[in-house]
């Protein structure tokens, strides 16, 4: 797979945390290492996802914001587009829908499947310990799945959530001290039946003080990319085989690049979306080309401010957030 992208100033990133709480857990070793300058009543938005036919298959996306008459902090939101005069697309926050999460979870990243709603996150099992976990919501209701976490993860979370192959895919990350969570290894979990039985496969370990994993389906299988305390990115391909494994290649390593922020995949290419030293840089893999990319992009491609997430069920979209404006972009 051709790698492209672009270099900016490198600096280290680093992410460690000692628990007091899964809320905790959540905003140190899975926050933006550098977070844009918001609004006070911009609420932050941890993810996105359509195609929920609970909701009509609408842009949904989660925000976290602070309102004394609701028992959670975490709301779903419908995000309603607007186009401007120009030609730019904004996202319109709707009001809040009902989010019935467990009371010890703290979410982290969502994606639909038909009728059901996926949340990674974390659960708190004492006040200085969490697990990665993840929740179904269906019909109304929200329930743990029994996920597969690995011997080697004593504490941690479930990051990444994309629709693959037909089911989910999953990135459960974190490390061995079951009171200290460095995400120094990241698995991989597939599931085909609805989280009943899954299959899985160890994606990186030795990450030091790691950055997190991105997921993004694709035409050719699993496009999955983590990154190590330095902010050196290791891409991979996943394809599922006969016994409905996931057999995984690596796709290029790149030096240097930061933060992963999301991983958006179209027709020709996956787009990596990084956050370096506070500017977003993108690199994109392909099969067989090398594809030129430009710094920032244009207005109506990448204004490249703010946070970038991808859209699990829509391919080759995705949002920017600069804390008071929302862009969609791409394929809307």
């Amino acid at each position: 797979m051709a790698i492209s992208g672009n270099t900016g100033p490198t600096r280290r990133l680093t992410r460690r945390t000692v628990l007091t709480g899964a809320a905790a857990l959540l905003a140190g070793a899975a926050a933006a290492a550098a977070s844009p300058a918001r609004a006070a009543t911009a609420p932050h938005i941890y993810a996105a996802a359509t195609g929920w036919t609970g909701r009509g298959g609408e842009l949904l996306v989660l925000t976290a914001e602070t309102d004394s008459d609701r028992a959670s902090d975490h709301v779903l939101r419908v995000l309603e587009p607007a186009e401007a005069a120009d030609g730019t697309v904004t996202g319109v926050l709707g009001p809040p829908l009902p989010l019935p999460l467990p009371a010890d979870f703290t979410p982290h990243s969502m994606a639909a499947t038909g009728a059901t709603l996926w949340l990674t996150g974390a659960r708190e099992l004492a006040p200085d310990r969490a697990r990665p976990a993840l929740v179904r919501i269906d019909e109304g209701a929200g329930e743990y799945v029994d996920l597969p976490v690995p011997q080697g993860i004593r504490s941690g979370l479930a990051t990444a959530v994309t629709p693959f192959g037909g089911g989910l895919a999953v990135a459960v990350e974190g490390g061995p001290d079951e009171h200290l969570t460095i995400l120094s290894r990241s698995h991989l979990a597939v599931s085909h039946d609805g989280g009943r039985t899954w299959t899985e496969q160890q994606l990186a370990t030795g990450l030091g003080e790691g950055n997190g994993t991105v997921l993004a389906e694709t035409d050719r299988g699993l496009f999955a990319a983590v990154a190590d305390g330095a902010g050196t990115q290791y891409a991979y391909t996943g394809r599922l085989t006969e016994s409905t494994g996931l057999a995984l290649t690596p796709a290029g390593t790149v030096a240097n690049a930061g933060r992963p922020m999301a991983a958006v995949a179209d027709d020709t290419h996956v787009s990596l979306y990084s956050d370096k030293d506070g500017a977003i840089t993108e690199t994109r893999f392909t099969d067989d080309a090398r594809t030129e990319t430009a710094f920032g992009g244009t207005a109506l491609d990448c204004a490249c401010l703010g946070e970038i997430l991808a859209v699990p069920g829509r391919r080759g979209l995705w949002l920017e957030t600069d804390g008071t404006t929302i862009h969609i972009r791409g394929n809307r």
